[in-house]
Order: structure tokens, then sequence, then C-alpha cells
């Protein structure tokens, strides 16, 4: 009978190299389908935020919540989006306006990409506080519905009825051009925006010296500048929204619920 055979120190390193190769190919790819199915999660998520969008105005003559307190009742401010002792579902009693709705979709307030770019990336802090970074929501409110926003308007450009500012969806001329919800950097960019998501509302202008869209999705992680982030619009639908487009001025264009072109002061 013939000795068995084994594998020669050569051909071992020829499988491990033919592996490691082949794992060379693979990986980019696999990356790609990942991140691919977390953009679709985020974006699913914020289809959710739209159920609650309609449930919000049928159940209140059409207004919108305020921007500022939609989800914390004293408002979104001091790093509560990542703070593990505010979340709502342990502490209802914290909860804004929108909580009723959202408390019966308990995994839609987090984008799993933003969940890791956030843990991730250096964190705009807000007002010097260090607590860890652990996200507990991700997405911001359009600070120009329900006119919390007002202030920063010049008075010839503000839209009103009987003398309050914007509250009600039938206010906004085009509402397939105006986004609700969407998804912030935690951090800022030259030229584009001075601060990264420090609260629950987002309120860009048209000096990009504000807020703007996220740019963390369908990007390298070396790239996170230049991605993509998903935004939900007055009339229900999701899409894909680029902070650079309209040289950095599409946050600015999209959040404005007045006639287009959104003014420039």
């Amino acid at each position: 009978m013939k000795n068995a055979r084994g594998f020669t120190l050569i051909e071992l390193l020829v499988v491990i190299a033919i592996i490691a190769i082949l794992m060379g190919i693979l990986m980019p790819g696999l990356q790609k389908v990942r991140e691919q199915a977390r953009f679709m999660a985020c974006r699913a998520n914020l289809r959710n935020y739209t159920v609650v969008q309609r449930m919000y105005a049928d159940d209140w003559d059409g207004n919108f919540p305020r921007s500022f307190d939609w989800l914390f009742k004293g408002g979104g401010t001091n790093c509560n989006w990542h703070d593990e002792s505010k979340n709502l579902a342990l502490h209802p009693e914290l909860a804004g306006s929108c909580w009723s709705y959202l408390k019966s979709y308990p995994k839609i307030h987090v984008c799993p990409t933003f969940n890791i770019v956030a843990k991730a990336r250096s964190c705009y802090m807000c007002g010097g506080a260090t607590i860890p970074v652990v996200p507990q929501y991700g997405y911001t409110m359009n600070s120009y519905l329900n006119g919390d926003a007002w202030s920063s308007v010049p008075a010839q450009y503000q839209i009103s009825i009987s003398g309050n500012n914007l509250r009600k969806e039938s206010q906004v001329k085009r509402p397939a051009e105006t986004f609700y919800f969407s998804e912030e950097n935690t951090w800022r960019i030259s030229g584009l925006n001075n601060a990264g998501i420090n609260d629950t509302n987002l309120r860009p202008l048209p000096s990009k010296m504000t807020d703007s869209f996220g740019t963390f999705h369908k990007v390298a992680a070396s790239n996170m500048d230049h991605g993509y982030a998903n935004a939900s619009f007055v009339d229900g639908h999701v899409e894909q929204v680029n902070a650079w487009d309209n040289e950095g001025l599409e946050t600015w264009e999209l959040c404005w619920p007045g006639d287009k072109p959104a003014p420039i002061f």
C-alpha cells in the first residue's frame, strides 16, 4: 500500500496566496454590499418617519410639530441625541410632541451607517459636553417647518398666515421639493457648514454657515465629506440628496418651503 502523500510547504504557500488574492478581490465587493444594505435600512427608517409625518398632520389639523421639540420636549440640544440617559423609551417624561407616534417604531431612530460613523469620527460637541457618543437618535427636522427658524430669515422673505409664521402643510409651496427629516454629520465641513449635529433640528442658511445634509453614504471612509444623505419630504416620498449640489446650497434650497428659487441673503 502506498503511503498517503501530504501537501508540501510550497503547495501550502501557493494555496494561501490564492486565498489571499481571492479575499482581496471579494472584500471590496462585500463591503459595498454591506453599505448598500445599511443605506437601504436608513432609507426604510425615513419611510417610517413619513408615516409619522402623516399621522401627526391628520391628528393636528395639518400642522407641523415644532422642530425644536418634536423629539424632546425640552429641546433636542446638549447632545441629547447620543445620551443614553435620555433614551425616550426609558424616559418618556422627556418626550416631545412626536414621540407618541414614533415609539411604535423602536428600531428606526438610528441609521446603521450613522451609528458607525458617529462613533468613529470626531463629534461636534455640544456646549463642551464630553459624554460618550452612543447614538440614540440620528434624524433631524427641517427647522423652517413650523417657523422655528424664521428669526434667521429677513422679514420680506417670511411666509406667514394670520400673523403667525408657517405652521401648516398647506402653506408649503412645493411639498415634493421641501424636505421634512434628514441625516446630518457629526463634524463640520469647511465651505459647506459650520456645525455638526448638536440637536434634533436642521437649520441651514444660504451663507453655508450653519447646518447641512449629511455626507456619509455611498463613499469611501477616506472621503466622508463628499457622500450622500437620505431625506424625507413633505409630500411623503424619500430620496437621496447631495449637500454639495447647487454649489453647496442644496440643503438650503430643499429646506425652503416658499416659492422657488429660495432667496439668497
